[in-house]
Parts: C-alpha cells; sequence; structure tokens
C-alpha cells in the first residue's frame, strides 16, 4: 500500500516539500508530541521499552488488554510521584501474533514495575523490559519506536484496529518547535497548555456574557509562507 503525503508550496520561491499523512503522518505527530511535552516538562526523564506478546496465534487483540496494563504502570509510577508517557505501536509478525512495543518515559529513576508484575496486568503472555543502552536523545524517539514499523508500508497495510496509541497530550504540543516556544513565551507554560490549537493559529473558548453561548476567540495566528495543496501519493 502507499503512502501519501500532504504537499506544501512556498508562496515566495515555488518550493515544494511532503509531510507524511495517513496512519505514519499521525503516529509521527504523537510523537512529535511526545518529544515537545518532555522537552518542556521532564527534564531528567528515563525510558522503558517494554514488549508485550501473545501465547497463541492471534489477529487481533482489543485495545482493553494494553489500557489495563498502562493504568497499572501509571498508577504505580504516580504513586512514586514520576510523570509518565508512552506511545504503544502493534507490530505483525510472520507467525500471525500481535505484540505491541511500547516506549514508556517517566521522571524518577528506579521506580519501573517489574516484568512480573506487568505479565501479571497483561494476562495474554509474555513481557519483555528493556532499557536502551545508551540514553536516547529527544529527537532520536521516532526511530526508535518507529523501526518495528519499517517505513510506513507495513503500518499502513496493518489491518487492525488501533494501530497506535499513546498517552493523552496537551494540544498545543502539536505546534512546531519554533511555534510552541513562541506560544510559551506568550502565555507562560501553564497558560498556553490549556489552549487550544491548529498548526498556525491558537484559539480558547469563551462565554459570551450577552448570549451565553460558548464562542470560539482567536489569540493568535502564525504567519506564514507555505501554502497547502492537498494530499498525494508517493513523490520519490
Amino acid at each position: 500500500m502507499p503512502l501519501t503525503f500532504h504537499k506544501f508550496r512556498n508562496y515566495n520561491t515555488g518550493q515544494v516539500c511532503y509531510a507524511p499523512a495517513g496512519r505514519y503522518g499521525n503516529f509521527q505527530n504523537i510523537i512529535k508530541k511526545l518529544v515537545h511535552y518532555i522537552r518542556y516538562n521532564i527534564p531528567r526523564y528515563y525510558i522503558a521499552h517494554v514488549t508485550l506478546t501473545v501465547a497463541e496465534n492471534v489477529t487481533e487483540v482489543e485495545f482493553s488488554n494494553l489500557h489495563r496494563v498502562m493504568t497499572f504502570i501509571g498508577q504505580r509510577l504516580k504513586r512514586c510521584g514520576s510523570d509518565f508517557k508512552y506511545v504503544a505501536v502493534k507490530e505483525l509478525q510472520d507467525r500471525g501474533a500481535i505484540p505491541y512495543h511500547v516506549l514508556c518515559v517517566y521522571s524518577k529513576p528506579r521506580v519501573f514495575p517489574s516484568s512480573s508484575e506487568v505479565a501479571d496486568s497483561w494476562r495474554l503472555g509474555f513481557v519483555k523490559i528493556t532499557a536502551p543502552r545508551v540514553r536516547l536523545k529527544l529527537n532520536s524517539i521516532s526511530n526508535y519506536i518507529g523501526k518495528y514499523i519499517g517505513k510506513g508500508y507495513e503500518y499502513e497495510a496493518l489491518d487492525v484496529k488501533k494501530t497506535f496509541t499513546a498517552s493523552q497530550i496537551k494540544q498545543i504540543y502539536k505546534l512546531s518547535s519554533v511555534r510552541l516556544s513562541d506560544a510559551i513565551a506568550r502565555y507562560g507554560l501553564k497558560v498556553a497548555e490549556t489552549l487550544q490549537c491548529t498548526y498556525r493559529r491558537i484559539f480558547t473558548k469563551m462565554i459570551n456574557e450577552d448570549t451565553g453561548k460558548t464562542e470560539t476567540v482567536t489569540l493568535f495566528t502564525f504567519p506564514s509562507e507555505w501554502s497547502y495543496e492537498g494530499r498525494c501519493d508517493e513523490p520519490f
């Protein structure tokens, strides 16, 4: 299955650039939000790679099973005073089993539960927990977890529900690095996290005192030199 891309053209130079769309594009956006969140909220972070396998050859694993495990890990770390975020992807193996690969990021050392404790929560098979041998730089997170879905082709073709999932992260972190820094400088981190945004516009919801209705109020629009020209098949 071919990948699809968003196509942009520079107003001034005519230069064309492409950004992944579809499932793979959504996955990369989730990673971007995770990286931005860590950069501004977790100055000292730790990483665990959790592999959740199934004992039998199955073609689908209910999302509730993964949710149970992530809830268990999250509650354990929260009791220890640790922040916790994760991103999980499915890998379709030749034998038909679908394991989850989960990249967990947390803020305190020596508090992550053991593989046996996680297995008791998983209940479907085996659990393996490892840490990258070299401390991951933030920009390496996408490549590390993304290797389980190749360059995106297998990911688009993976015909199962919920091919990836991740922690809920405030919408403001979807902005580009430059625009996010600008937003935080303007409003402060706590206020910025309460705002909503598109890739170019920051807005909030307010109640009109005269009508009692909720209205959308634009706070700031970022200037852009790029026009959006729709989606296209792989251009390379």
